[in-house]
């Protein structure tokens, strides 16, 4: 190398702008990357917590509509709206084979019970597509579960949406709900009405309308009643129906035992009744398909399902029932009516599909009901009859009171009547909660 080839070098090597200027060049890219990482790195965090704030709230908005009664899939649907009413989406998300709302795209959303609590969990993924080149997109994914509490525990529930008085206590009726709650499902101005000399004791009243009620006869553990209150949904609206089969054969079991009963034959399987029967002398009979059953006499049911295929269920003044795991089923239009003269004791069963429940009417049965046995008397379970337009009911007004609770469209309190608060066994653990407070769970 020649003296001014060495002297060139050594000027370049000594020059300190021009070793910058190499340096430079050198960690531009790096820096550049660096840059971009930065930018889309804080970018994607932005959009991610944007998603799951809107996932949050259609979360709370899922679990709200389930449990005021939307079915699964309208309440995914509100869900799915507010989500992308709130979440306005990047140019550079691209969702899982879901790029707008426009164009079908949804959350995912699943119900679940969990501890009690109706439950909704909505997740959504989506692809960041980064601004600058030589970045690899980046997957977001979130997830958001929230949850109702159960409120408070109701003996009773008026579903119907408008009714005037859709639960009623009037004339002398005494009604004790002590420890549980009287809920009403109606915006009226007259939801719950407690009127004439009606004295009434319950936890609370809860009415999506108001409360009219003569406070000096009303005494309620919460102090004031609660109104305007979301509805509460039919608890037990996904359980299945059972079928009517063949019909029975009442022919044997005595004409002033059971209507439409006679003397020859046998009855249901258990035997002819006899002509000249002793004072103590009871029909029994078995679990079926009655086209109706009238009981005019001394009768005791056997442990099952009795299913009243479009006649009637009738207890008249003079009939003694007793029943221990018994649930009565009025499909097909079928009525029921209990005069105040009965006596009768039934329990409901305690297992089973419809464990804890003894009377059970079809959700197309609108036809109204009277329950109305005298004060020894008593039923054990869930009077369950979602489309009734009225169920008119006096039970046993004993101090122990009775492990009964009632849903139907308008309940009228007719009588005194005493209901437990404590019937987890006798009810098989069933219960009609009042809807609580929303929560995130996660």
């Amino acid at each position: 190398m020649n003296g001014v080839s060495v002297n060139k070098m050594r000027r370049l090597l000594e020059d300190e702008g021009g070793n910058f200027g190499i340096m430079t060049a050198l960690l531009l890219p790096v820096l550049f990357l660096a840059g971009s990482v930065a930018v889309n790195v804080t970018s994607a965090v932005k959009e991610s917590s944007k998603m799951q704030a809107a996932l949050d709230t259609a979360a709370i908005t899922a679990v709200k509509s389930f449990g005021e009664g939307e079915s699964e899939s309208d309440a995914r649907t509100a869900a799915n709206a507010l989500f992308f009413a709130n979440f306005e989406r990047s140019s550079h998300l691209e969702a899982d084979n879901l790029s707008d709302p426009d164009e079908g795209a949804t959350i995912q959303v699943e119900f679940s019970v969990i501890d009690d609590e109706p439950t909704a969990t909505a997740s959504y993924k989506a692809d960041y597509d980064p601004l600058f080149w030589g970045l690899r997109p980046y997957r977001i994914s979130r997830e958001s579960v929230a949850a109702r509490a159960q409120g408070k525990e109701a003996c009773i529930l008026a579903l119907h949406p408008t009714a005037t008085r859709a639960f009623e206590v009037g004339g002398s009726a005494t009604v004790d709900t002590s420890n549980c709650t009287i809920t009403s499902n109606s915006k009226d101005v007259q939801s719950i009405y407690i009127g004439g000399t009606a004295t009434l004791k319950a936890e609370c009243l809860y009415a999506t309308g108001k409360v009219s009620a003569t406070l000096a006869n009303t005494k309620l553990a919460c102090g004031k009643a609660r109104e305007d209150v979301p509805p509460t949904p039919d608890p037990f609206k996904r359980k299945a129906m059972p079928t009517a089969g063949s019909l029975v054969n009442l022919a044997g079991c005595g004409q002033n035992f059971v209507g439409n009963g006679g003397g020859n034959g046998d009855c249901n399987g258990t035997g002819k009744t006899p002509s000249k029967v002793p004072d103590d002398y009871s029909v029994t009979l078995k679990p079926g398909t009655y086209r109706g059953l009238e009981v005019k006499g001394k009768v005791r049911l056997e442990a099952g399902n009795y299913i009243i295929d479009g006649g009637a269920l009738k207890f008249t003044s003079q009939s003694i029932i007793s029943g221990d795991g018994v649930t009565f089923f009025l499909l097909n239009g079928a009525q029921i009516d209990i005069h105040g003269g009965a006596n009768f004791h039934v329990t409901a069963a305690t297992s089973g599909p419809w464990a804890g429940f003894v009377i059970v009417a079809a959700r197309n049965n609108t036809q109204a009901a009277v329950i109305n046995g005298n004060s020894a008397s008593s039923l054990t379970g869930i009077i369950y009859m979602p489309a009734s337009t009225e169920i008119k009911y006096a039970g046993s007004g004993t101090t122990g009171g009775e492990c009964v609770r009632i849903v139907a469209q308008e309940i009228t309190m007719i009588g005194n009547s005493a209901f437990k608060s404590d019937c987890k066994k006798e009810l098989a653990d069933a219960k009609i909660n009042n809807p609580g407070a929303i929560r995130l769970v996660r």
